[in-house]
């Protein structure tokens, strides 16, 4: 009876310090989650400022002082722009490659084969870890939802015409592109096995 009591206490310990653990790593993901968020705004809201929000005249002086450190943050991290999902609330800087280095910080990078985000024709391959502050959110998106690419020449708005998923080693979707502009989101799907593939075309600036 007093080793049944004592398996009994054991198994109440574990099953607290298992709950302790498990509401300690939920608590520690939102709040990494929540920082990467404010982090990553305030970064896109100093290098990509609201115009509509700026007084009409900036004295050169003010033009002198904040140009310099937008700059470096630019040079140093190689940023190109912004992609949004309005109907989300995400936003994710993305700059140039798709090292495990560079997405595992949250980025969205580019292709090698990807044409520049500003170019007036060619196929804009982007690519995001499927996580729920980048590209999770593909997984439930629908043909006719909006995707915004905001560079440091101009707004683009595209909407998205299909979803595919493809086997992990199929290229077919990254081809070059000359007579329109395309949007191509890439991501994992089924643990890495397979990637999904979202279409978006151009729709006006």
């Amino acid at each position: 009876m007093q080793k049944e009591k004592m398996k009994n206490r054991i198994f109440v310990v574990i099953g607290s310090l298992l709950l302790v653990v498990a509401v300690f790593s939920t608590c520690l993901f939102i709040h990494n989650k929540e920082t990467d968020k404010r982090e990553t705004d305030t970064i896109i809201n100093e290098l990509f400022p609201d115009t509509s929000t700026l007084e009409e005249e900036v004295s050169e002086e003010t033009v002198v002082a904040t140009e310099s450190p937008k700059q470096d943050i630019v040079l140093t991290n190689n940023y190109l722009g912004y992609i949004e999902f309005p109907s989300y609330g995400i936003k994710r800087l993305i700059t140039t490659g798709t090292s495990k280095n560079i997405l595992d910080k949250n980025l969205v990078g580019t292709l090698s084969v990807s044409a520049n985000l500003d170019d007036e024709f060619g196929n804009i391959i982007l690519a995001g870890h499927s996580t729920s502050n980048v590209f999770q959110k593909l997984h439930y998106m629908k043909v006719g939802d909006l995707i915004k690419i905001v560079t440091h020449q101009s707004t683009y708005n595209y909407t998205i015409v299909s979803k595919n998923t493809i086997d992990k080693n199929d290229m077919s979707y990254f081809k070059r592109i000359y007579d329109r502009k395309q949007l191509t989101l890439v991501t994992c799907k089924n643990n890495s096995k397979q990637r999904l593939i979202v279409i978006a075309e151009l729709r006006g600036n």
